[in-house]
């Protein structure tokens, strides 16, 4: 459908940072409860793709040029992934890696990193943004809904380079991070790894975070290392959500680095649960995965940018200028939108 989704979506649920033995914990950025549908007849007749996302965000003009991820590689650091489920079958793992519990086949006993990986890859009952593309999964975050500065810090590195060969070929084009903690103390060393990643010419993707109704200040770590693309959550109506994280004002950060850098969808988005299950999802989580997945159709097209360290600057302005303010604010950026909604097709077109 395009229609609506149900009346009245659960509202993200922030898990608070937890401090201890000097250990930094992350916490998941969206609610996953309420709305659940499973497999076959009954219920999951009523879930409908968010298709109304894919068109606010330009998405569906990209998939009519034939762009679906093909060549790219995004990883996705979360809870794990569910690849037993019907809609991510189809999914080319090429590398997996677990640092809570060290199994060595992908799982997911949390359902917070299938849902994310349901947008990005889902084929079948839904559309996902970029379902062509390669996945290397990274399970950093466990059944509570969190995890180590360390975990994440490894996490991101594996991204990079998942056999330690340094040969960075096999590695991720684009990360994926629908998680955060606050910016300060967590800018150590899961911030330093982001850093070199970037280094190295990896696109990193990050949710801004759900405090906007209790705000701390500025957009949660790791959304707020420079250069990673944070991204704040607008409904249907492309207002700004309540819980979408402010960036701070105060930060002296300069353009394009300004955060949140843009918005996307993040209410009612139709995804997917391991087990088999569907569900509407909100939080800032989905729309990072969102724009994850609109970055990867844009490498897609202009392979150029891939691995290219120097050219960051120039696909990250393209974003910023391609971005809509839409019914948001006129001036360059604000603290809540960022430079506005996402738009797909016109960042292409100024690559």
């Amino acid at each position: 459908m395009d229609g609506a989704a149900p009346e009245g979506p659960p509202q993200p649920s922030l898990r608070r940072v937890i401090a201890t033995g000097g250990l930094v914990a992350l916490v998941i950025l969206a609610s996953l409860t309420g709305f659940l549908f499973a497999t076959g007849s009954g219920p999951f007749s009523a879930i409908e793709p968010s298709l109304w996302a894919l068109e606010m965000t330009e998405v569906t003009k990209l998939h009519e040029r034939q762009l679906n991820g093909t060549g790219v590689t995004v990883c996705i650091v979360d809870t794990g992934v569910d690849l037993d489920h019907p809609e991510l079958r189809h999914v080319n793992l090429v590398g997996w890696r677990d640092y809570v519990n060290d199994r060595a086949e992908p799982y997911d006993d949390e359902g917070h990193g299938t849902a994310m990986a349901g947008i990005i890859l889902s084929r079948g009952r839904l559309r996902g943004v970029a379902p062509a593309a390669d996945l290397i999964a990274v399970k950093a975050i466990g059944p509570t809904g969190t995890g180590t500065d360390t975990d994440l810090a490894n996490a991101v590195t594996f991204c990079v380079d998942p056999d330690g060969d340094g040969d960075l070929a096999d590695g991720a084009d684009v990360i994926s991070l629908s998680l955060g903690g606050r910016p300060h103390p967590l800018a150590t060393g899961s911030s330093a790894a982001v850093e070199r990643a970037m280094d190295a010419g990896v696109i990193v993707v990050a949710a801004a975070g759900n405090d906007g109704q209790a705000d701390d200040g500025d957009v949660q770590s790791p959304a707020s290392v420079p250069r990673v693309l944070a991204v704040g959550a607008v409904d249907r109506q492309r207002t700004v959500t309540p819980f979408s994280s402010r960036g701070s004002d105060t930060a002296g950060r300069v353009d394009p680095n300004k955060k949140p850098e843009v918005a996307a969808p993040g209410v009612g988005i139709a995804t997917i649960l391991s087990g088999g299950r569907y569900q509407y999802v909100s939080g800032t989580s989905p729309a990072s995965a969102l724009v994850a997945g609109i970055v990867i159709l844009l490498l897609d097209e202009h392979p150029e940018y891939r691995h290219q360290a120097t050219w960051l600057p120039l696909l990250k302005g393209a974003i910023m200028s391609g971005a809509c303010g839409c019914a948001g604010p006129d001036v360059p950026h604000d603290r809540l939108m960022g430079y506005g909604i996402a738009k797909g097709l016109a960042t292409n077109a100024l690559l």
